[in-house]
């Protein structure tokens, strides 16, 4: 039992780090392609959307075309909550310089975020700044 956790805990630290690896020079050096502010706002409404946050939770949540969601998490930030799950209320808009744009409440803190979206092959990867090429890329899954 304790060595399938420690294994489930050295894979999780193995997969944020590899989310985290590629920045915003990576996606422009494989070509990724910036999405302007009308082809998010044609993407976003009712997408499923994964994401990944720093310390390894995969979060999902469906854009609501009226601009809010509920939001699921495995919460992995935490190894004394493994195998548990929290639901957080959120919110999202595309913002005019186009990115996409989110407010989200956990039980116990708040994100808000915004992030200019890149597609790169069939992925897409979400950064804080396009002025700085060092910025970490975050991936992101939507589908619809």
């Amino acid at each position: 039992m304790l060595r399938s956790i420690l294994v489930s805990v050295l894979l999780t630290f193995s997969l944020a780090a590899q989310a985290d690896g590629l920045v915003l020079n990576d996606l422009k050096a494989q070509n990724g392609v910036q999405l302007s502010a009308d082809e998010l706002k044609q993407l976003m409404p009712n997408a499923k959307v994964v994401s990944h946050s720093k310390e390894g939770s995969t979060r999902r949540w469906t854009n609501e075309p009226g601009g809010k969601f509920v939001a699921s998490s495995d919460v992995r930030r935490d190894i004394s909550k493994l195998g548990r799950s929290s639901n957080g209320q959120g919110t999202w808009h595309v913002g005019d310089n186009g990115t996409y744009c989110v407010s989200l409440d956990w039980p116990k803190r708040s994100e808000n975020w915004c992030r200019y979206m890149f597609k790169v092959g069939e992925k897409y990867y979400g950064v804080k700044t396009v002025s700085d090429g060092a910025t970490i890329a975050h991936e992101f899954e939507f589908s619809k």
